[in-house]
């Protein structure tokens, strides 16, 4: 498994392996009974988990089967499935889930399957589902009490500064100067839990344009500023000014937020670091010129704010 996968393995994909699972699923008190036309799924994008599709009765919900999952995955999606039943929907209904399943050591959820997913030509008005369904999470994630979440501070963020230097000679002063920006980023935006992987992939849509809903699904929960949430979904999907927009829907709920200067600065700042994180885990293994050139415009914008 790469480097920097959540889970330390996969299942076999082969016959033998999903009729195994197939049985165990049937087997389970908690899915006994509910699951029919079962059968494995190829995921639309590479996955390391293992999926099915099957309808959820007597409901008749088109559910997706995801086996082998984190515990942080399995915990944060069952915890805000149940919250989101007496509150604003976060992510798609669990109807089921498990740490194990029968004998085999494989964490494992049902969730329901939304109608729709992203589609490029909806533009930028697909953003801002994405990341009101966010600010849901983050609004959530403050009252739950557990430790299943990274800490992203200061060393995190120079172990990502510096795997991604090579990018451009203007990463030298992102790094040289990490310790003085991040001890102002944590003055204007205290650490709190966020959704961690704030991308198209990790959306579903209950309704499409002209008034699109998002739900979301595969957290990796991270304890860091509120501005990681926006500015990695910007770098990762080509938004623009989604740091803004989700310190727009913070002040509408009531939650911290700064000055739109701070503001700015905090943009700049995250989406040069979020853009070092991407070079350094994937970008620079399919070098494109057009989405260096991007990653490479974030750094140099941060390099030369006034310090």
């Amino acid at each position: 498994m790469p480097a920097w996968a959540q889970l330390p393995r996969k299942l076999r994909d082969d016959p033998d392996v999903w009729s195994l699972l197939q049985q165990a699923l049937h087997e389970h008190p908690a899915t006994a009974g509910h699951l029919t036309s079962l059968r494995p799924r190829g995921p639309e994008r590479p996955s390391h988990s293992t999926w099915f599709t099957a309808t959820w009765v007597p409901e008749n919900i088109d559910v997706l089967v995801k086996l082998n999952t984190t515990q942080r995955e399995l915990f944060w999606m069952s915890a805000a499935s149940a919250a989101s039943q007496s509150n604003a929907n976060i992510v798609p209904r669990v109807l089921a889930s498990d740490s194990t399943l029968g004998e085999l050591d494989v964490a494992w959820l049902v969730l329901e399957r939304l109608p729709y997913h992203h589609d490029p030509a909806w533009g930028a008005v697909a953003f801002p589902p994405l990341l009101e369904a966010a600010a849901r999470f983050q609004v959530f994630a403050a009252d739950v009490d557990t430790s299943l979440a990274y800490e992203v501070g200061v060393e995190t963020m120079r172990k990502w500064v510096i795997g991604g230097q090579d990018l451009c000679p203007q990463a030298e002063v992102l790094a040289r100067d990490l310790d003085r920006d991040w001890a102002w980023v944590t003055s204007v935006a205290e650490p709190e839990v966020v959704f961690g992987d704030l991308h198209f992939g990790n959306a579903a849509f209950r309704s499409p344009p002209p008034r699109p809903r998002a739900l979301l699904f595969d957290p990796i929960p991270r304890r860091t500023p509120w501005p990681f949430d926006p500015a990695y979904f910007e770098v990762a999907c080509g938004g623009s000014g989604l740091v803004r927009q989700m310190a727009a829907i913070r002040a509408a709920q009531g939650r911290p937020t700064c000055g739109l200067a701070e503001t700015d600065r905090l943009a700049a700042l995250y989406c040069a670091w979020m853009s070092l994180l991407f070079w350094g885990i994937a970008a620079r293994s399919s070098p494109d010129a057009p989405e260096r050139k991007r990653l490479t415009d974030y750094v140099t914008a941060a390099a030369r704010l006034d310090r």
